[in-house]
């Protein structure tokens, strides 16, 4: 299965991921920031492509973290992370991966994750979706960690196919 890099949220916003891998969606309350998050996270985890019925979708691995454990943390059967301990870790997990892709895959200058094969699969596109980042940045003790890691993640996990949208931050 060959996964694709865009998603289509309306009939005139398209989002490439290739392209443009990182996403900020910022409004006032009641904007449906939340609802386009949604949106997002149904179309980067779908195997079928709103954008060619024939095609493949982006089949990716979605991370959540949800800084006020409200909306998305009901999101249960993907594990949101949203206390600043359990922010921390997925970052540090995320991280992580993001430097064993490298490793793997280093030396193949515009390639993304699905170009790849391991036993006979296509390796995953990974999407991390972050809403109301401002709130866990409050915490004192893990402030400095998550934000070392969402920087690292910030201008390096493009290359590695792995995605952060930051909303509401």
């Amino acid at each position: 299965m060959k996964a694709i890099s865009k998603i289509l949220l309306t009939s005139n916003c398209i989002i490439d991921w290739k392209s443009s891998p990182h996403m900020l969606v910022s409004g006032v309350t009641g904007s449906t920031k939340t609802n386009t998050l949604e949106d997002v996270l149904l179309s980067v985890m779908s195997v079928k492509s709103r954008i060619d019925g024939q095609s493949d979708g982006m089949c990716a691995k979605t991370y959540v973290i949800d800084g006020k454990g409200a909306d998305l943390a009901s999101l249960k059967s993907l594990n949101p992370a949203v206390t600043p301990n359990q922010v921390a870790r997925t970052l540090r997990i995320l991280t992580q991966n993001m430097h064993k892709r490298y490793e793997r895959f280093s030396g193949n200058f515009g390639k993304v994750a699905s170009d790849y094969e391991i036993n006979g699969k296509s390796v995953r596109n990974v999407v991390l979706i972050i809403d109301e980042l401002a709130v866990l940045l409050n915490d004192p003790k893990l402030r400095s960690e998550i934000q070392r890691y969402l920087f690292e993640l910030l201008v390096a996990a493009r290359q590695a196919s792995i995605y952060v949208s930051p909303f509401g931050a």
